[in-house]
């Protein structure tokens, strides 16, 4: 992790291999139990995981340590990731519980997410469960104690039964596509829409399959869900990343639709005058007519924020929609309430979306050495020159004539991450060519 910190922009990610060890996974075991002991959570702990195949392994032995310091563990299985933090309302009995997942990130790296206290942790309780790990790090020998974790799918089962109950039915008699990429929704979402009432294309579907490690904001990760959409006229799609909190749609004519402009379509028909959303995402959400309050990259951040203003909701670029009523980030829940809304204005989503305004936001990522990081911030300050520069997180340069760039690393994984907006295609392309070929250069040197 960069600048030695245990957490990254959401959990703690790395190296399955490398960082997940046994004995780290123990340890950390070990301080989620102690951390909830100190907040005086007491009961069980649920285990949920993505079909990668590090998952099993980090799994027994996070969940060894949970059992080395007194904890109940349940074993959920493959589930998707808001499944895991809707069990803690759904079952009160359950003190915490935890994601084993690298989300979008790459097969060969993996994570750990937590929820606590009925909800997603937030960055001071981040702060706190690295101080525990830092006092008992390597003082117990790990030991494989999962023999007597308990085998239970209360997180998938209550999580299905959630997502029914916030249909407004009846709904069309739509034709859809669903692709989980063969990732934690795989169980979950092609069930819950043949509940209600859909009729399913299943594609990428088994948490058997191959797995693919896809990123919600990148469009050429999801062209075969496009291209099926379109062969097998389809009202539309519906694609999710690994572990199901994020969610991405195709319109009926097989054009990518990004997670910024779904959110805004949610953010416009949400209660409350104000929206949260970081500070990546594109301008569009002006549209949804409500203050936009920006924060940080982060799930955590935009929870942080919404709370404090009392939003009823806020999401994030990458399609990950963040409801009042869980305050974390949950794919399947933002795929509900687009359903609702398309239903209610009886439109096709690409005239939905059509009745926003369009902006380009053009994105890419390279892969790179952490501490090189305040190096490529000082030499895009050097290089472009704006009207306003934002550094809530990285560097943001806002251009004439309403076009931006951002400058950011990504704290999960060795990434440093360029975003490029404007109201031209080329112009956004263009800025973005300019902003990686500058991170590049300063790679090189």
């Amino acid at each position: 992790m960069p600048d030695g910190t245990l957490f990254g922009t959401t959990g703690i990610r790395g190296d399955a291999k490398e960082l997940f060890s046994n004995q780290f996974c123990f340890d950390i075991g070990r301080t989620f139990a102690i951390f909830l002991s100190q907040g005086k959570a007491v009961g069980q702990v649920a285990i949920g995981m993505d079909p990668r195949e590090s998952s099993p392994r980090i799994k027994t032995a996070y969940a060894s340590g949970l059992i080395y310091e007194g904890r109940e563990v349940f074993d959920e299985g493959v589930t998707p990731i808001p499944s895991v933090n809707y069990i803690l309302k759904a079952q009160p009995f359950f003190a915490g519980s935890t994601m084993v997942s690298g989300s979008h990130i790459k097969p060969h790296l993996n994570g750990l997410k937590f929820f606590a206290f009925g909800e997603e942790i937030l960055k001071a309780h981040e702060a706190k469960i690295h101080e525990i790990y830092r006092e008992i790090k390597n003082q117990v020998t790990y030991s494989d104690k999962s023999e007597v974790m308990v085998a239970d799918d209360a997180a998938p089962s209550a999580y299905k039964e959630y997502l029914v109950s916030k249909a407004k039915l009846p709904y069309p008699n739509w034709k859809v596509v669903v692709d989980p990429g063969n990732g934690a929704q795989s169980d979950v979402a092609p069930w819950v829409l043949r509940q209600l009432g859909l009729n399913v294309i299943e594609l990428n579907a088994s948490v058997q399959g191959v797995f693919y490690s896809r990123d919600t904001e990148v469009e050429g990760d999801f062209k075969e869900l496009q291209e099926t959409v379109v062969n097998e006229n389809a009202d539309f799609g519906i694609g999710y990343d690994s572990d199901g909190d994020r969610v991405v749609f195709i319109d009926e004519k097989g054009n990518y639709i990004p997670g910024d402009y779904t959110g805004t379509i949610i953010a416009r028909q949400s209660e409350g005058d104000s929206v949260v959303t970081p500070i990546n995402t594109s301008q569009v959400v002006e549209a949804a007519g409500k203050k936009v309050l920006r924060t940080k990259v982060g799930s955590a951040y935009v929870v942080e924020k919404m709370k404090e203003v009392g939003a009823s909701f806020g999401f994030e670029a990458n399609g990950g929609g963040i409801f009042a009523e869980m305050h974390s980030r949950d794919g399947g829940r933002t795929t509900v309430e687009i359903l609702n809304i398309l239903a209610a204005k009886s439109a096709k989503l690409s005239d939905l979306i059509a009745t926003l305004p369009k902006y380009f936001l053009a994105r890419d990522k390279i892969e790179y050495e952490w501490s090189l990081k305040d190096k490529i911030i000082q030499e895009a300050k050097s290089n472009f020159k704006g009207e306003k520069t934002d550094e809530t997180d990285g560097l943001k340069i806002w251009l004439v004539g309403g076009s931006w760039i951002l400058f950011r690393s990504s704290l999960n994984a060795p990434e440093f991450r360029v975003f490029a907006e404007s109201k031209k295609k080329e112009e956004a392309e263009e800025l973005l060519k300019k902003g990686l070929e500058l991170v590049n250069q300063v790679i090189k040197k």
